[in-house]
């Protein structure tokens, strides 16, 4: 049961560069591209990927360059795609550490760059995973409880990992 859970996490999906349009998007236009690729990546259909709202904030937050009109060109969707990824397991700080530079980096290039390093992962991490957790029951509550406590250390791994990679950036442009 725990390797068929694997695979289906497994096996989200991504927004394509080559499915994002070469013509600038109102906001409600990004919302939708948004949606419709990523939909299959909510827990619930409730859930939202990303708002106006978080739009406007990251626009204040300077966490997105500036929008000239009411239209978001490549590189902002681009950027927002960076951003909804980093968000998944980053403080909003620690984003905007890391992307501090903004004018400076080319995002369709560390997305694309992303998509190539998670598709090695997704063919390394799975069986890893199932073979760490061996023949666990996930209806014994204490069985579940164990992995979880596990796949969250991971997690924080994870996320230390890049909070020590942001300081040292940061250390760097000091």
């Amino acid at each position: 049961m725990f390797e068929k859970i694997v695979c289906e996490v497994f096996a989200d999906h991504d927004l394509l560069p080559e499915d994002i349009p070469r013509l600038d998007l109102y906001m409600d236009q990004v919302l939708t591209l948004f949606d419709e690729n990523l939909s299959d990546n909510k827990r619930s259909s409730s859930d939202k990927l990303m708002t106006k709202t978080m739009i406007n904030n990251y626009s204040k937050e300077r966490l997105l360059l500036p929008v000239k009109g009411k239209k978001y060109t490549r590189q902002h969707i681009m950027q927002l795609l960076c951003i909804y990824q980093l968000k998944q397991g980053l403080l909003l700080s620690d984003i905007k550490s890391l992307t501090a530079r903004s004018n400076e980096i080319d995002f369709e290039y560390c997305y694309q760059k992303f998509l190539e390093i998670k598709d090695g992962l997704r063919q390394f991490v799975p069986p890893e995973l199932v073979k760490a957790a061996g023949t666990i029951d996930l209806n014994d509550p204490q069985a579940a409880l164990s992995l979880c406590l596990s796949l969250t250390a991971m997690s924080t791994y994870m996320r230390r990992l890049c909070e020590t990679v942001i300081d040292h950036l940061a250390e760097k442009n000091e």
